[in-house]
Order: structure tokens, then C-alpha cells, then sequence
């Protein structure tokens, strides 16, 4: 992977990537903020660049046949487990904060609510002053095991605070890793996730993945997810880590940097 770059003014730059995904050699084109920003800042390109990997990905299984059944009005996955980087966190933080008066107060009682509902259950600690709090699978040995979380967060039901009539009320701010979760078995197999299988369309590169090691590398954010229900919580505990100042290429020389190594580590 490699990249060049050139000004389009005083407001933002075009980068290329030069990158080998799929045994090709594709070009994708990115345009960059110019300018110092904090590392929060990266995420339009980021989300750029998730864009045109999950191109490819779509591309390849069409090549092979399959076709993405994922629509509008298709909320099942939207009440998976969804795990997104801190940046993310305080991003989706600062769009509920952006809303009108009315309109926060709804989204806001939607996060304390499914808050409430995990705790009662026996999925999330107990809200304790200045410590973080995790979703929890207790096992035999005490310790917590994803998969089984992941379905036992799946049955509570629990819809994302920003569905409603079954699509997502904040689609251009979503996360990335909603943004690459693409099925190609019927869309009712989402229904019945952890009993019947369910065909992902393969991607070369997972993006959200990139910004939790983005995150921890640069940022110096512990190297893990956060659930996004628990969004609003980090974001207010953490924002100060994060208002350190980065060149805007420097940021997108990074993000290029990690999605190589991520790419690597699928490899």
C-alpha cells in the first residue's frame, strides 16, 4: 500500500491510495481535511475509505453470484452487539448533542433505558463513580467470553437508540462497523442470528477495526470496543483524553499505516 497526495486549497487535500486487495491493484481516491484537528477528525476519511473497501467486497461476491439482501426497514442487526472505537463514541456523542432539545431527550432516555435493561439482566456492572463500566459474561473460570455475550446481548432485543421504523435515524453518522456489516443470505436469517447462519459479504479490510488500533496507537486509547450503548458514558468520561492536536495528513498517513496492518493480519 502506498499513498500521494495534492492541495485543492485551503480547505482540503486529495489523497490516493495505491493498494493490492484481492490480488489487484486498485486506486482509491480520499479527500482529506487540511489543517491540525484531533484524532476524531480522521473519521470522514475513514469513512471514505470503509466506503470503497465495502465496494470491493460487494464487487466480489456479485462476481460469485451473491447478492446483498441487507434494505431499508431491515432492523434486525441493529440489535446485535455493536462494538465501535472510542473517536466513534464521542462522535455519535456529539451528534445526539447537536440534536433539538425534544429530540435529545427521546435518544437520550433510549440509551439510559437499555442501559437499565442490561444491568437489571445481569449483562453490564453496576455504574460506579470514575470507573468505566463493561458488559459482562461471567463464566465458570470468572472470566468474560465474546460470543456468548454477544448472543445473550442479541436476545434481550435490545433495538439501538437511533432505529426507528426499522432503519437508522443517524445513517450518515453511523458507525463503521454498521457501515460493513453486509449480508447475503435472506434478510429473515437476521432474525434468528446465533441459530441460523448467516452469510457476511467478506471485506479485505474491516475499517472499524483500524480505528481501534488508530485509537490506541496515536491516541493512547486502551486497545479494545466500546458497546455503542454505553457511547454517551465514555464519551463524557474520556473527552479530555482526546483533544490533542494532529496534522490532518499525518492522521490519514497513520489510518493508511493501520489499514495495511490490519490488511496483513487477514491476510
Amino acid at each position: 500500500m502506498s499513498s500521494d497526495s495534492r492541495c485543492d486549497g485551503d480547505d482540503s487535500q486529495t489523497v490516493h491510495l495505491h493498494l493490492q486487495v484481492l490480488d489487484q491493484q486498485r486506486t482509491i481516491t480520499l479527500n482529506v481535511a487540511a489543517g491540525d484537528g484531533p484524532i476524531g477528525d480522521v473519521l470522514p476519511v475513514a469513512r471514505q475509505l470503509s466506503e470503497q473497501l465495502t465496494a470491493i467486497g460487494i464487487e466480489t461476491a456479485a462476481r460469485d453470484g451473491r447478492q446483498v439482501s441487507c434494505r431499508a426497514g431491515c432492523g434486525a442487526c441493529c440489535r446485535q452487539l455493536v462494538a465501535i472505537s472510542l473517536p466513534e463514541a464521542m462522535a455519535l456523542a456529539d451528534v445526539v448533542a447537536a440534536m433539538p432539545p425534544e429530540r435529545q431527550v427521546v435518544v437520550r432516555r433510549r440509551f439510559a433505558e437499555a442501559l437499565d435493561r442490561l444491568e437489571a439482566n445481569g449483562l453490564l456492572e453496576p455504574k460506579q463513580p470514575d470507573r468505566d463500566r463493561y458488559l459482562t459474561q461471567p463464566t465458570a473460570a470468572g472470566r468474560s467470553v465474546a460470543a456468548p455475550l454477544a448472543q445473550r446481548y442479541f436476545r434481550q432485543g435490545i433495538a439501538c437508540p437511533f432505529l426507528e421504523e426499522e432503519s437508522c435515524s443517524i445513517y450518515a453518522d453511523r458507525p463503521l462497523v454498521c457501515r460493513e456489516y453486509l449480508v447475503t443470505s435472506p434478510a429473515e436469517d437476521c432474525d434468528r442470528l446465533f441459530e441460523t447462519p448467516v452469510e457476511r459479504v467478506e471485506l479485505p479490510v474491516r475499517v472499524g477495526n483500524v480505528m481501534v488500533q488508530l485509537a490506541h496507537r496515536v491516541g493512547g486509547a486502551p486497545c479494545e470496543t466500546i458497546p455503542l450503548v454505553l457511547a454517551l458514558e465514555f464519551a463524557e468520561a474520556h473527552r479530555d483524553e482526546f483533544k490533542e492536536l494532529h496534522r490532518g495528513l499525518d492522521l490519514v498517513a497513520e489510518l493508511v499505516s493501520e489499514t495495511a496492518a490490519e490488511q496483513r493480519r487477514g491476510s
